[in-house]
């Protein structure tokens, strides 16, 4: 038996949680992988799996030996990084998750910089609403609001701030009138994002005062550009990202309402599976992230 292969595979049975996603990720057959998983505890002489028909669980002495060949895989694949001067330039496939939003009107404009630095990477960028299961799909980085990481093997590097701005065009305030409190929202027509953790309750914050309003309208929309598109229509009154606003709002095409309330703050994450944290590759795009979003800041301040 290859030893070093049954760690690989073994790895990638616990890491997608099953046999079949374990086979298409190394592109090998289900028999194939059930058969090196079963050589391998025959060799121990230990169960490391107790498989069910809906999932996979590492017994006890299979969660030590997961820790234990993990460490042995990245030790070697660390080695062979140095030994190779890949340390210094890394190379190979990138996988990267990021909200469509996000993705289309900020990361897509920084990414060619990266992908110039690192010539050698191969970069896999899927730009989806749905939060991506990092280790069952494979991705190196996903790119997230804040929020609580779903479990202990995943870690975060806080990239940049995420501020929502409240927006409407000069048509819409033209025949509608422009609301000078949170309290006049309720009058309006307000766009919703479905994607929220609360749709249709909104808090602003000014000093020591907080107001919620819950907020109505006509539209319910899963994306954000759709509904920055809604807004310079003039269909209503939107809760914006900044990163989507932006361009609108500097170009004349929104204007921004009640400035002198916030809605809570947010921070964008760059999140990772633990194991990973040394991968150059993983290591150079956070990096990168965190210099072009710390220039960012930098600029924004003096301006």
């Amino acid at each position: 038996m290859d030893k070093f292969r049954a760690l690989q595979v073994f790895r990638r049975v616990v890491e997608l949680n099953g046999f079949s996603a374990a086979a298409r990720d190394l592109d090998l057959s289900n028999a194939g992988v059930s058969k090196t998983v079963s050589a391998l505890e025959a060799e121990l002489g230990a169960q490391l799996l107790v498989r069910t028909t809906r999932k996979l669980r590492l017994t006890d002495t299979g969660q030590a030996y997961y820790d234990r060949a993990v460490e042995i895989l990245e030790a070697l694949a660390h080695a062979d990084e140095a030994a190779s001067g890949s340390a210094a330039s890394p190379r190979g496939r990138l996988r990267i998750s990021a909200p469509m939003s996000f993705g289309l009107t900020d990361l897509a404009e920084r990414l060619p910089r990266f992908q110039q630095r690192y010539p050698e990477l191969v970069l896999d960028i899927e730009f989806n609403d749905r939060q991506a299961d990092l280790l069952e799909d494979g991705f190196d980085v996903a790119l997230r609001g804040s929020g609580p990481l779903p479990d202990s093997s995943l870690k975060a590097r806080r990239l940049r701030p995420l501020h929502r701005l409240l927006c409407a065009s000069d048509a819409y305030l033209a025949r509608h009138g422009t609301p000078e409190t949170p309290e006049a929202l309720t009058g309006h027509n307000c766009l919703v994002f479905t994607m929220a953790a609360q749709p249709n309750s909104w808090v602003f914050r000014r000093g020591g005062e907080t107001v919620e309003i819950v907020v109505g309208g006509n539209q319910r929309i899963n994306n954000s550009i759709a509904l920055c598109t809604a807004a310079i229509a003039g269909c209503g009154i939107v809760l914006l990202p900044d990163f989507v606003a932006s361009a609108p709002l500097a170009g004349g095409r929104l204007q921004r309402l009640l400035p002198d309330w916030h809605v809570d703050d947010q921070h964008i994450h760059a999140v990772y599976p633990a194991h990973r944290e040394r991968a150059p590759k993983v290591r150079a795009l956070i990096d990168f992230l965190v210099a072009e979003y710390a220039d960012a800041q930098a600029l924004t301040s003096k301006a």
